[in-house]
């Protein structure tokens, strides 16, 4: 993952006109320094073991560690926040996302579409969930023919709003427990945040390859290989990989519908990620 945190970050600096301060939420904080060097605007704020457990809520789900982080760079250093999963690629210049959050709006990466509609798992959700009232402090939540699923892997909003974000974790607590199913998490957020107001997108800034997690070596590898030469070479060469377009060509075959997809499979035309070589 430090391959997809960096690639990120570099491509952040590409794009941004004014970078704002980036905080790196890490246990191997040693592991970036020695590749970043030393950066004034990049900081690693200091989270204890006994933290990083107690984020994961009472469901113990690595998802709802981003709650914590968020609420923890709300408290210790507040602002505009947007929190950005490690297997991102900005395209554009994100200063209108971090307006439209200094406005009280709320920013996530992209909208799913509607719950009932989605792909298999999202319908079963809903199948699951629908009828169920999820109590939270005076709001009930519940989910139905309407509800828009928002994928997380971008997630913005005030500091001053983040103080309510125990009320996502016990939402998402609830959800879990009802439906132990790994989207719970960006289910919270987006029945949490679609309840107060809009939800602004961020894909047209951001590339989230949340799908590509078969790619994973093959950027670990080029880091190896490269990072430790040139930032500047290891980013040219990721470029090289055409991370973006990977990502939506697995889109196109996942969303196929599943007879076409089985179909494939059975005749050696199913999506795989390309063997890819990259250049010394």
């Amino acid at each position: 993952m430090h391959a997809e945190a960096i690639y990120s970050l570099l491509s952040y600096y590409k794009v941004a006109h004014k970078p704002a301060q980036v905080l790196i939420y890490t246990d191997s904080e040693a592991a970036f320094r020695q590749v970043l060097g030393e950066r004034n605007e990049v900081v690693y704020p200091a989270v204890s073991s006994a933290q990083w457990q107690n984020w994961r809520g009472n469901s113990n789900k690595v998802y709802l560690l981003k709650i914590g982080v968020l609420g923890h760079a709300a408290q210790y250093y507040p602002g505009n926040l947007l929190f950005v999963d490690t297997d991102t690629i900005w395209q554009a210049d994100p200063e209108p996302l971090f307006k439209e959050v200094e406005q009280g709006k709320y920013v996530m990466h992209v909208s799913e579409g509607r719950l009932a509609a989605g792909n298999l798992l999202s319908r079963k959700v809903h199948k699951h969930l629908k009828g169920h009232a999820f109590p939270v402090g005076t709001q009930r939540y519940f989910v139905d023919e309407r509800t828009l699923l928002y994928n997380s892997g971008v997630i913005g909003m005030t500091s001053a709003a983040a103080e309510r974000l125990p009320e996502v974790v016990d939402l998402a607590d609830q959800l879990y427990a009802t439906y132990n199913k790994h989207i719970m998490e960006q289910l919270a957020f987006s029945l949490w945040f679609g309840a107060d107001r809009a939800v602004v997108e961020a894909a047209p800034y951001v590339v989230h390859y949340w799908n590509l997690k078969a790619a994973r070596p093959l950027l670990a590898r080029v880091f190896r290989e490269h990072a430790g030469q040139s930032l500047e070479e290891f980013y040219n060469q990721m470029i090289e990989l055409n991370i973006k377009e990977l990502h939506e060509a697995e889109m196109r075959y996942r969303n196929l519908p599943s007879w076409r997809r089985t179909l494939l499979k059975l005749i050696g035309r199913n999506w795989q990620m390309p063997r890819v070589s990259a250049t010394q």
